[in-house]
């Protein structure tokens, strides 16, 4: 998520000799202040500083944008006092149609802004996960099938990073160590589904992924998520699940 440094009322600095004149989005009237006066209504002024390459930063006051899209090293900013909700990311938060997830790594954190300065430090999470699936009867675990994943969820809020609702559908692609691999969003339910025809456009039964994950205990809440390897024997309707997330994978099997 990151790290936010607590406010400190008391504490002077170069900011706190600043004359400020801010309007706050029509909220306020111009203010001016200095080190002789009551400096309660003054704003804060806020740092952000990036953890990774290419970091975009937006940040928000109620229901105000203060700034969107910002990137660089480190981002000093006056924002109103109070909380500013703020989200640092890389990546594209939605799918266009017809393409797999983007690699998205975002977080979302709330920074207390009741004082002179405050100082944000995000820290980036993974908000997508890698389907890898994999046919056990044939050779190189891919079949001479053509294969769709679809489901309801386009991608994350560019705000909250709350899963978003929408159609998704992706080619996946074949994966060079056997089978296929697919990016799938953030889900918020067990729609995800592999559509399959015969090369001759016959329609197979869809393999429902989304029960398949959930039955191996995935959790799609986890703050960072981690990937997926599902290995299925179609004849037997049984299919083993490899979680990898951060804590060392962990292999079951379920049956449909």
């Amino acid at each position: 998520m990151g790290s936010a440094r607590e406010c400190s009322h008391n504490r002077q600095s170069g900011a706190m000799k600043r004359i400020v004149a801010l309007g706050i989005l029509g909220l306020a009237v111009l203010v001016s202040c200095s080190v002789k006066e009551d400096r309660t209504d003054c704003p804060c002024w806020l740092t952000v500083r990036a953890s990774y390459p290419n970091e975009v930063v937006s940040a928000w006051f109620g229901t105000h944008t203060l700034f969107d899209g910002l990137m660089g090293e480190q981002i000093d900013r006056q924002v109103p006092r109070g909380t500013v909700d703020l989200v640092a990311s890389r990546g594209h938060f939605t799918v266009a149609p017809g393409q797999q997830m983007d690699e998205l790594f975002a977080t979302a954190m709330q920074v207390d802004t009741q004082c002179e300065e405050a100082e944000a430090i995000p820290f980036l999470n993974k908000q997508f996960a890698r389907i890898y699936f994999v046919f056990k009867e044939a050779e190189e675990g891919r079949l001479n099938i053509r294969l769709e994943a679809i489901g309801n969820v386009k991608g994350a809020d560019k705000r909250t990073l709350e899963p978003v609702q929408g159609a998704f559908g992706c080619t996946p692609d074949d994966n060079p160590d056997g089978g296929y691999v697919f990016r799938a969003p953030r889900q918020k339910d067990n729609s995800l589904m592999l559509n399959r025809w015969t090369a001759d456009g016959e329609e197979l039964s869809p393999i429902p992924l989304g029960q398949i994950i959930k039955k191996a205990g995935f959790d799609w809440n986890e703050e960072s998520l981690g990937d997926i390897e599902i290995l299925a024997d179609i004849p037997a309707s049984s299919f083993q699940i490899t979680v990898m997330d951060w804590q060392g994978p962990i292999t079951m099997t379920v049956t449909i």
